[in-house]
């Protein structure tokens, strides 16, 4: 093996793919998202790992769960949270605009499931843009709290998304079972 080769090898050591690249943003939103829950009022009962790996096929079935369970204090209230960033609305056809690709049926009957064993309401915090400078604790373009009920398939409209939108910048409040 010559030298340009074992650069060729070793090129995927330094330098992440694009799955990679997604993943770490996706990972530095979730841990942003959960910087925005004061510690005063909230703590975070679960946190799923979301590691796996793909050569030997292991996987924590727990990852298939929200990202997070978190209590308020308060209350003792709990509920969960999954975390979603896209870098950009995405168009769809079916209503010939933007939305927001945020699953698939598999993954949102699987919440729904969730919810309705442990009792607890699930909601989907979706932040979109600014994903290449996240890492540099950059919030969000945009945020939205959606509660699971109301973000029932994989595509949400902007019908549903201007109705759960938050300031980035905000801690989330906890009342009355709603997270905002």
């Amino acid at each position: 093996m010559d030298f340009l080769d074992k650069l060729r090898a070793t090129k995927s050591i330094y330098l992440p793919s694009e799955e990679e690249k997604n993943k770490m943003k996706g990972d530095m939103f979730e841990i942003y998202v959960e910087s925005l829950f004061d510690k005063r009022y909230f703590v975070t009962e679960e946190w799923t790992s979301d590691i796996y790996n793909k050569r030997n096929g292991s996987y924590v079935e727990s990852n298939k769960n929200p990202d997070m369970v978190i209590r308020y204090n308060p209350t003792g209230e709990r509920f969960a949270v999954e975390c979603k960033y896209r870098s950009d609305f995405t168009y769809s056809e079916k209503i010939d605009d933007n939305c927001v690709k945020w699953s698939y049926p598999e993954q949102i009957y699987r919440y729904n499931e969730f919810q309705q064993i442990r009792q607890i309401p699930v909601f989907i915090v979706i932040g979109i843009g600014n994903g290449s400078d996240i890492r540099k604790k950059e919030i969000p373009e945009f945020m939205f709290c959606i509660p699971l009920s109301k973000a029932k398939y994989p595509e949400i409209f902007p019908s549903v998304l201007q109705q759960y939108e938050r300031n980035p910048c905000s801690n989330f409040f906890w009342k009355s079972g709603i997270l905002t």
